[in-house]
C-alpha cells in the first residue's frame, strides 16, 4: 500500500495501531499530484488529495535510493507491505467499505493474481482511463465510495502496489455516489497555505502537523507544505505545532507498523535530507 498523507506518520497510524507490516520503506511517486483538497469524515478541515496528473497515465513508484537527492521529479511517499485483511482495515478507515475490498482480493485470489495485480488488470482494461476504470470496479463489487477508492500503482517489482484516491470530478463509477470533492465544489489541489485560507481552524493545523510529521522520517512534503519558510506566522504556527510530537514520533511510527529499531533505520536513514520543513 502507498501511503501518501496522513499515514506517512505514527502520530496518523495511531488510529489502525497495531497495523503489523512486513516492510515499509520510502517511494517516490511519479504521474501524481498531491495536495489537500478533500472535506474529511473526521473533523471540518479538508485531508490529502492525490491524482493522476495526465489522463490514461498510470500513477509509478520507485523505491528512494538512500545515495539520492531528493530532486524535483516526482512526490516522496511511503510503501507499507501488508496482509489483506490489513489492507481492509485501512480501506475502511478510508471510507470504502472492507467487504468490498475484501471481495475484490478474492476475485483476484480465483483468477490467480494478487489483489494489486487484480485491479491493476481492470485498470489496463479500461485503456488506464479512471472514470472507465472506476465504472468497472463499481460493477464488481456493485459498490463504490464518495470518499476514497482503491487504485492500482506501477512499480519497480513484480507486484503492482495499491493507494486510495478520492474521486472527484471524473465520478466516483456509479451516478447515484457523488464524490465529497464535487459535492463541496473544491476540487483543487492546495497546499498548506492555501488550505488554511480556507480552514484557519485547530483541526485542519492537526491535520497538517499530523501530515507533516512523515518528514520526521526524513520523507519530503514540500509539494504539500509550499514554502511556509516564505511565511513567517504561518510557519511559526505550524512548528510550535508540531514541536511536542518530534521526540515521540520515531518511537510511536516503530511502534504501530511493528519495525525493529534496526529495520527503522535502515529503511528510513537521516541522511540525505529530504524533508523540505522539519529540521534535522
Amino acid at each position: 500500500m502507498i501511503a501518501y498523507g496522513s499515514l506517512m506518520s505514527g502520530f496518523g497510524l495511531a488510529s489502525l495501531a497495531p497495523l503489523p507490516v512486513t516492510d515499509a520503506y520510502r517511494v517516490r511517486l511519479h504521474g501524481a499530484r498531491r495536495g489537500f483538497g478533500k472535506l474529511s469524515q473526521y473533523g471540518d478541515r479538508f485531508a490529502m488529495v492525490l491524482e493522476s496528473a495526465a489522463d490514461r497515465t498510470p500513477i509509478r513508484c520507485t523505491a528512494i535510493d538512500a545515495a539520492a537527492p531528493a530532486g524535483t521529479d516526482g512526490i516522496d511517499a511511503l510503501a507499507l507491505v501488508m496482509r489483506v485483511p490489513e489492507l481492509a482495515r485501512v480501506a475502511q478507515r478510508e471510507g470504502y467499505r472492507a467487504d468490498a475490498l475484501l471481495a475484490l482480493a478474492r476475485a483476484g485470489e480465483n483468477a490467480g493474481k494478487s489483489l494489486g495485480a487484480h485491479l491493476w488488470s481492470i485498470l489496463e482494461g479500461a485503456g488506464f482511463d479512471v472514470a472507465a476504470y472506476r465504472r468497472a470496479l463499481a460493477d464488481a463489487v456493485d459498490y463504490t465510495s464518495a470518499h476514497y477508492v482503491p487504485h492500482p500503482v506501477a512499480t519497480d517489482g513484480d507486484e503492482p502496489a495499491i493507494t486510495f484516491l478520492p474521486p472527484g470530478a471524473e465520478g466516483s463509477g456509479r451516478p447515484d455516489v457523488v464524490p465529497i470533492r464535487v459535492q463541496t465544489a473544491e476540487t483543487r489541489l492546495l497546499d498548506f497555505r492555501q488550505v488554511w485560507s480556507i480552514k484557519p481552524n485547530p483541526s485542519q493545523l492537526d491535520y497538517v502537523t499530523v501530515c507533516a510529521l512523515a518528514e520526521v522520517h526524513n520523507l519530503s512534503l514540500a509539494d504539500a507544505l509550499g514554502d511556509l519558510r516564505a511565511y513567517p506566522p504561518l510557519a511559526t504556527l505550524l512548528t510550535a505545532r508540531l514541536q511536542p510530537e518530534l521526540a515521540a514520533e520515531p518511537s510511536r511510527f516503530c511502534e504501530a507498523l511493528g519495525l525493529t529499531p534496526d529495520r527503522y533505520a535502515a529503511r528510513f536513514p537521516s541522511t540525505p535530507r529530504r524533508a523540505s520543513f522539519i529540521e534535522a
